[in-house]
């Protein structure tokens, strides 16, 4: 059973059905659609063509995602 937590923006409960999506989420969905969500992904195609060569072959796409920063509601 997934135990709820508190956000870090608000101090509500985060829903465990969120939790148990999202195991690293810090904030509430109400939270998380005020601050537009709460990580910003960067995808990046991988290439994997030989050096020097003019075709351009794609093997697939990293992903990074950055957490943005989370300030508390009340000093807004």
């Amino acid at each position: 059973m997934i135990v709820p937590q508190p956000c870090a923006r608000c101090g509500g409960e985060i829903p465990p059905e969120r939790v148990e999506a999202m195991p690293e989420t810090m904030v509430c969905v109400a939270c998380s659609q005020e601050m537009g969500g709460e990580f910003t992904v960067i995808m990046t195609p991988e290439r994997i063509s030989k050096e020097g060569s003019l075709k351009k072959n794609y093997g697939g796409y990293s992903t990074r995602k950055i957490r943005k920063p989370i300030k508390p509601k009340n000093s807004e």
